[in-house]
């Protein structure tokens, strides 16, 4: 007897142009049968069927908050979600990891709770992580620009500085015994203290910035508690010329050396840009609001060989301890993996005889695939970017593969050509054309 309630979800996915339905790749279990609008049935498990259902009610682009992804220039991303142990990640893919100044715990600094985005760090009686070794990544020189910016909740109390007090050199980024947010700065003599924006509630989740440009001797800040439009921001002219290189000075995040009661600070979505932001970038960072960052992507996997005609299969792979999740993505986009790109001439390669192609899930995509060089996909701004990388590995009319060349979840294509190498089982970065939290980038 047909499930009215599975037919009418499917069949309105059907009119969204979205799958109607996943090909069987979950443990055997409970068999539902699905009805698509053309009067056809599928048999899916129910482990199949509530992906089914869960991809078919995801928001869309144009539905609810979505991450934000990273504007381009990240050089230090901490999302600070350490539960354990005293190793912080660098999500900027450039290795800018830190360490904790003691186990990292939910009753001892630095202390993980819960905060504005996932989990965050609360730091009081001084404990603060620092990066590995100065880092050239993170110091701008006399001539640079940068950007640093995170979601707070504190009192008077630093957030990040790799400032040498023995060569006044370096930034420090603080909140003032005033409650207004802080920059120190080195200008080789002494140094150098600007301050702005609205005073910090120390209760109220506030998101911070500070765009710094060295050539034209300008600094803005950003205080903008949630619930609160985004404003412009609050400019102080530099008046002399200064250095924001530390030298041989890390660069440390939290280091509060008050009690829990008094200097104390919660910390979240730490991140640095070796760039001035423009007031649109921070404003779509705020605008995600708990959602964050996109800081996970969608991946693939070859799963198939027919080595009789040179095809493969790719696709999603929900089975297994680690499944490919087009919804959220399921690999951080600091990690560096393959690009699988996809040349599809028109009209299209026909379908090999010998391909069965009545998997509505696993279609014949009428193209040849192939992956690039393992690539952080966090420094892929837009699909525009990894295309353009398809292109230079591989020549003209080549594009990065999208999750419905095939129609969707997993699809057939053709395994190489003599300059193209041949698909990889491991993992590797696909694009979602309609999911933006599925992506490490976005689509233009």
């Amino acid at each position: 007897m047909q499930n009215t309630l599975t037919g009418t979800l499917v069949e309105n996915a059907a009119k969204r142009g979205q799958p109607r339905c996943i090909h069987d790749m979950t443990p055997r279990g409970t068999v539902l049968t699905a009805f698509t609008g053309n009067g056809k049935s599928h048999r899916i498990h129910a482990l199949g069927l509530l992906l089914v259902l869960a991809f078919i009610l995801m928001p869309g682009p144009l539905s609810g908050q979505v991450c934000a992804h990273p504007p381009p220039g990240l050089v230090g991303w901490w999302p600070l979600d350490e539960t354990s142990g005293t190793t912080v990640s660098d999500h900027s893919g450039l290795g800018n990891t830190a360490t904790a100044s003691a186990a990292i715990g939910s009753s001892t600094p630095p202390q993980s709770l819960t905060a504005f985005v996932g989990k965050g760090l609360k730091f009081y009686f001084g404990s603060h992580v620092t990066i590995n070794g100065p880092s050239p990544s993170l110091s701008f020189g006399t001539g640079g620009r940068f950007t640093i910016d995170a979601w707070i909740k504190a009192h008077a109390a630093p957030i990040v500085s790799n400032y040498n007090l023995a060569t006044n050199r370096g930034y420090g980024l603080y909140i003032g015994n005033n409650a207004r947010l802080s920059l120190d700065i080195g200008n080789l003599s002494s140094p150098l203290t600007l301050t702005g924006g609205p005073a910090i509630n120390p209760n109220v989740w506030t998101f911070v910035a500070v765009t710094v440009d060295l050539p034209n001797k300008l600094v803005s800040f950003y205080a903008v508690p949630t619930g609160s439009p985004f404003p412009p921001p609050v400019p102080a002219n530099i008046p002399a010329t200064f250095a924001a290189d530390a030298g041989s000075v890390p660069l440390t995040i939290g280091g509060c050396p008050g009690n829990p009661n008094g200097c104390d600070t919660i910390l979240d979505e730490v991140e640095i840009f070796n760039r001035v932001l423009p007031p649109a970038d921070l404003q779509r960072i705020f605008a995600a609001g708990s959602s964050g960052k996109c800081s996970k992507g969608m991946t693939w996997f070859h799963s198939l060989s027919n080595s009789q005609i040179g095809t493969i299969t790719v696709g999603c792979g929900s089975s297994g301890p680690n499944p490919c999740d087009p919804i959220h993505g399921d690999r951080q986009c600091s990690q560096p993996l393959p690009l699988l790109c996809i040349f599809k001439p028109s009209p299209p390669l026909q379908l090999p005889p010998i391909l069965i192609n009545t998997d509505p899930n696993n279609q014949w995509s009428g193209g040849v695939v192939a992956t690039t060089p393992p690539v952080a996909a966090v420094s892929l701004q837009h699909s525009t970017d990894a295309t353009a990388l398809c292109v230079a590995q591989f020549g003209p009319g080549w594009r990065v593969a999208e999750f419905h060349d095939g129609a969707g979840w997993n699809f057939q294509a053709y395994g190489g050509t003599v300059s193209a190498p041949t698909v990889p089982s491991t993992r590797f970065w696909v694009h979602i054309n309609d999911q933006p939290s599925g992506n490490c980038w976005s689509t233009p």
